[in-house]
């Protein structure tokens, strides 16, 4: 800032003088990650930003706080964040056991005016996600090194108070670190079988570049290989700048299904050499897609002739990877009465299940109809329809005609019998 060099040492709130030895102790207060040890997941701050850096006495600017979820990510947990109004617009899941639910992040101001700092019932926040939330403040007359407190509360968790260092035209500077931030881009939905592609995002948000920056991709799935190598390196990232990641995975057809996560391990250094090391998670999700055919057809009899009843039963086989709910099958625009629906449950992967028929066939003809499947699988409900055609042939006369000449024989058999007998007496 224009002018500093020409500052004297000032003051700090609570009556502190502004001493050198008192500035380095909170610094190193500072250094302490804010957990605490609960039962149930809590979360930490993982990294702040007050813009501008140095501010004037009675100047506003922002105070933006990362909170992060300290539990551990696994292939049943939901890796999005549920947030209700005031923390932006982001996906919303189902609630599970490792959420940590944020019930309130208020602010303390310490001698800084708080112009906004208060939200309440933030939602949940999955673990291995972060997101940010910003307070607008107001400097104080006076100058000097401020502290304003980030108070967090989290239902069943610890709560969580963490300390921000805010410069007021002060003469000390406080020391600057780089924090970087994990974006990523990911499908919807994955088949098992399929390829996916995910971009990572890697975003130096610290006021000092990161050197010496190492990614380390790893699956947590032998169902899911990287097809790209699994380290990458980047020399420096200076405050603000962006690195991105391109990868493309393969799936295996037998995948679990659900969320699986892929961790990203990322190390880095500042410039007095100080290492630092986070880990982002990956949340892959594994939708496995149903697929309905004919498996085989058979009619009893196996020879349909008219005037005769005939059971038809068609074999629905799943091809897919997932199950086929509420499977229906119906056959139509076929001029036979009879049951023309049938209703099949669930059909598993791999498994088949007959759809049977009975029809009556009262004509003859060669007769083109349709089978109609309709199920439900994960992506919504589908139909399948299949052009079949069924062959009614006429009633045979031949088998008449044979009883007629045997009747007629047998009597003009008898007929003579009678008559040779009758000549003889």
């Amino acid at each position: 800032m224009a002018g500093m060099s020409g500052m004297q040492p000032q003051r700090t709130t609570g009556g502190c003088p502004a001493g050198v030895i008192a500035a380095a102790f909170i610094l190193i207060l500072l250094l302490v990650p804010a957990t605490a040890t609960a039962q149930g997941p809590t979360v930490i701050v993982s990294n702040y930003t007050v813009t501008p850096a140095v501010l004037m006495p009675g100047d506003e600017g922002t105070i933006t706080v990362v909170l992060s979820s300290t539990a551990s990510a696994t292939a049943g947990s939901p890796l999005a964040i549920q947030l209700g109004s005031g923390a932006g617009g982001m996906n919303t899941t189902q609630p599970a056991a490792e959420n940590a639910y944020i019930q309130s992040v208020l602010l303390n101001g310490e001698g800084v005016e708080v112009l906004t700092g208060s939200f309440q019932d933030l939602g949940e926040i999955g673990p291995g996600q972060s997101f940010p939330v910003t307070f607008l403040i107001r400097a104080p007359g006076e100058e000097g090194i401020y502290f304003p407190e980030v108070w967090v509360s989290v239902r069943d968790g610890a709560s969580v108070r963490y300390p921000v260092p805010v410069n007021v035209n002060s003469a000390y500077a406080l020391a600057r670190k780089p924090a970087l931030r994990v974006e990523r881009t990911v499908p919807a939905s994955v088949d098992p079988g399929d390829p996916f592609d995910v971009t990572l995002t890697i975003t130096n948000e610290g006021q000092a570049s990161a050197g010496d920056v190492s990614i380390r991709i790893n699956t947590s799935s032998d169902a899911i290989t990287l097809g790209d190598p699994e380290n990458y390196y980047i020399p420096e990232l200076d405050p603000g700048e962006s690195s991105v990641l391109n990868l493309t995975f393969e799936t295996d057809t037998a995948a679990p299904l659900g969320l699986t996560p892929i961790v990203v391990d990322i190390t880095y250094r500042s410039a007095e050499l100080e290492t630092f090391r986070q880990a982002a998670t990956i949340g892959v999700p594994i939708v496995g897609r149903a697929e309905m055919g004919i498996a085989s057809i058979r009619t009893d009899p196996v020879r349909i002739t008219a005037g005769s009843p005939v059971d038809v039963t068609i074999r629905l086989e799943n091809t897919g990877t997932a199950d086929a709910k509420s499977v229906r099958a119906t056959i139509d625009d076929i001029p036979l009465a009879g049951t023309k629906e049938s209703f099949l449950g669930t059909i598993e992967p791999g498994n088949d299940a007959p759809a049977v028929f009975a029809l009556d066939a009262d004509r003859a003809g060669a007769f083109d109809y349709t089978l109609t499947i309709e199920y439900v699988d994960d992506y919504g409900a589908h139909t399948t329809r299949q052009a079949l055609q069924m062959v009614v042939a006429d009633r045979n006369p031949v088998p008449a005609l044979a009883v007629a000449a045997a009747v007629l024989i047998i009597a003009a058999l008898a007929l003579i019998y009678w008559y040779r007998r009758q000549k003889e007496g």
